[in-house]
Formats: C-alpha cells, sequence, structure tokens
C-alpha cells in the first residue's frame, strides 16, 4: 500500500514552499557509512501482515510493531520473522482502539492505546495485565526504568499551559509532567512546533527532538528534570520551510522526520523533498554524537517513515508500510 500525505503538513491541510537549497551537500569529515539489506522470511500469515505500522520497539529477542489500522502490536523476532499478534481492535480489557506506541519493561508490553484513553498492559503471551487511564490522548509509551513509563500526547490547545511530557509508574500514579506546549495566537504554527519525537537513552534519562523549528535536542533525567541542551552541527542536512500561516509569513527549520539513540550516538532523519514539492521521508540518517556533531551519514536504499536502531542493525518501515532491516557497514 503506497503511502499517501506523506507530507507532516498534510495532516493539517497546509500547503507550502519549499526552498530547495539544501544544506551540506559537501561535509568535510563527515563519514560515509553504508547499508547491507538483511534477507527476511516469506512471513505468509495474513496477520504478518501490515496495515499501519507506527512505532517499533526491542528488547533482548524480539522486534515489536504497533499496527494502528489492526490494532495490534505484531512481534517478529530480530531476523525479521513473524511470530503472534497481541491485542484486537476495541474498548474492553486487551483490545486498542488506535494504538501508537509500545514500550518492553520487565518481560510486559506497556501499549498507548489512543482512543481508549489509557496505557495498557500485556503479558509475554499476550494476556492483558491491566493498565492504566490518562486524561489525554496518549501518543507514545516509553520505559524509562523498571518502575516508570514516559507517555508523550499531543496539545490540543484548547487549555493554557499544557504539557507534552508525563512520567506515570507503573501502577498508573502520575509522578512528573513537563515541557510545556507552545502557545501563540496561530495554532496551526503551534502545532508545527510541538510535534517531537523522543529518544530513551540510559539509566532512565531521555531526549527530545523537535520536528520542526530548532535545530536541538533536549536532555533530560529519569526524574523529569532538565539537563541540558544539545545543539546539533549545523552539517545536518535540513529543508527550511515557508507556510502561509496567519499573519505575517513564517519560516520553520524542517530538521527530523524520525530519530532514534543508541550506545551514544543519534540517528536522525531530515525530511527530504517529495516530487519536487511536498516533504517526505527520506533516504539519508545523520548520525550524531552527544555533543551535537555529525560524524556520519547513512544513505540507505529507500526512504524509511521510522526506525529503531541496535548496534550495527537498523529495523525501519519503508515507504509502502514494510519492516525492512539493514546492517551498517562502516
Amino acid at each position: 500500500m503506497r503511502r499517501k500525505g506523506r507530507l507532516i503538513m498534510a495532516v493539517l491541510g497546509v500547503s507550502l514552499a519549499v526552498s530547495t537549497a539544501a544544506r551540506a551537500v559537501e561535509r568535510p569529515g563527515v563519514g560515509k557509512w553504508k547499508t547491507v539489506e538483511v534477507v527476511l522470511p516469506a512471513n505468509e500469515a495474513d496477520e504478518a501482515c501490515l496495515g499501519r505500522p507506527i512505532a517499533l520497539a526491542l528488547d533482548v529477542d524480539h522486534l515489536y510493531i504497533v499496527d494502528a489500522q489492526d490494532c495490534a502490536v505484531k512481534i517478529y523476532s530480530k531476523g525479521g520473522e513473524f511470530q503472534r499478534s497481541v491485542g484486537r481492535k476495541g474498548r474492553g480489557p486487551g483490545e486498542l482502539s488506535f494504538p501508537s506506541g509500545v514500550s518492553v519493561i520487565g518481560g510486559r508490553l506497556y501499549v498507548a492505546d489512543k482512543f481508549n484513553y489509557r496505557v495498557q498492559t500485556f503479558d509475554r503471551t499476550g494476556e492483558p495485565r491491566g493498565g492504566f487511564s490518562v486524561p489525554f490522548a496518549p501518543d507514545k509509551a516509553w520505559g524509562l526504568t523498571g518502575e516508570t513509563l514516559l507517555v508523550t500526547s499531543t496539545p490540543t490547545g484548547r487549555t493554557a499551559d499544557e504539557k507534552i511530557l508525563h512520567i506515570y509508574d507503573v501502577g498508573g500514579r502520575l509522578r512528573w509532567e513537563g515541557l510545556e506546549a507552545r502557545a501563540s495566537s496561530d495554532p496551526v504554527y503551534d502545532a508545527f512546533r510541538n510535534m517531537i519525537l523522543v529518544c530513551p537513552g540510559m539509566g532512565g534519562d531521555f531526549f527530545v527532538v523537535f520536528r520542526c523549528g530548532e535545530r536541538s535536542i533536549l536532555h533530560f533525567a529519569a526524574s523529569g528534570s532538565l539537563v541540558g541542551k544539545i545543539l546539533v552541527d549545523e552539517r545536518h542536512v535540513f529543508q527550511p520551510l515557508d507556510l502561509p500561516f496567519q499573519g505575517p509569513k513564517k519560516r520553520l527549520l524542517g530538521f527530523c522526520w524520525a530519530a532514534a539513540w543508541d550506545r551514544g550516538f543519534f540517528y536522525i532523519s531530515p525530511p527530504a523533498p517529495v516530487e519536487g514539492k511536498d516533504l517526505g521521508p527520506g533516504r539519508l540518517l545523520s548520525v550524531i554524537d552527544r555533543e551535537g556533531r555529525l560524524t556520519a551519514s547513512i544513505e540507505l536504499p529507500c526512504p524509511v517513515h521510522r526506525f529503531i536502531v541496535e548496534g550495527k542493525r537498523i529495523y525501519a518501515i519503508d515507504d509502502d508500510g514494510g519492516l525492512r532491516i539493514f546492517e551498517v557497514v562502516r
């Protein structure tokens, strides 16, 4: 199934003019890493087919993919062999309505059950083990420690001082809220400025990457306190966006389409021009160290919408919604 509306702006029905002056065509001192694609098993079972994969997670033995269309978490081996599916469409225990994120803590799955306004828990066999309600539609859920989860939300703009980040214990008790949503008289402009991606770090800390508007990464401790701000190398490729917001024209930086963190490095996919006009996922990944320096670039054989990295392996969802696995060759 070919992806439609790749442009992040298309969600809001906004047209844009993209500056074609791509940055950092020549990047001295930046390594160029290659990839070799891993051949995946056939996976002929109907359940193995991905309808709308929107989040990935890993544990020691498995790859977990959230399929919002099928209202399930699909579990694969790390070699890409389908094993089983967890969840089904509905509102009862073990049922999901537009699941949008998953994390694995201590052998249990924590699923952001978006339209049911809750985080659900499953054991390794797929049996429901409870969960807790939240006062917003959860976007993603990330395990920070064995006892805490970071749950993200999308600001609605209906109330003042909305927070985007929420830390709960696994029993559902709110521990901390932070990262106040940016607000102005232009809700469309604000929607883009509040788009974030989260990269879990080590020891429970985590990083927040803004998709538009900033060339920086925020570093938080497991408690929610802000550790620091990482300014990203200007050699990282980006696309400036001029959009017809309310009032005077405003320019945003198309900084990040997808991101991951592994072993001290960020992997950031910048938006790329599609068919000469729109922005969509690209084939290039920037490898950025903890100080924000661009150390290498990875060119993939196809555009990827989202990905997760472990060692030399990249697990990704391609432009057709299919699972792809790549080995990085330095």
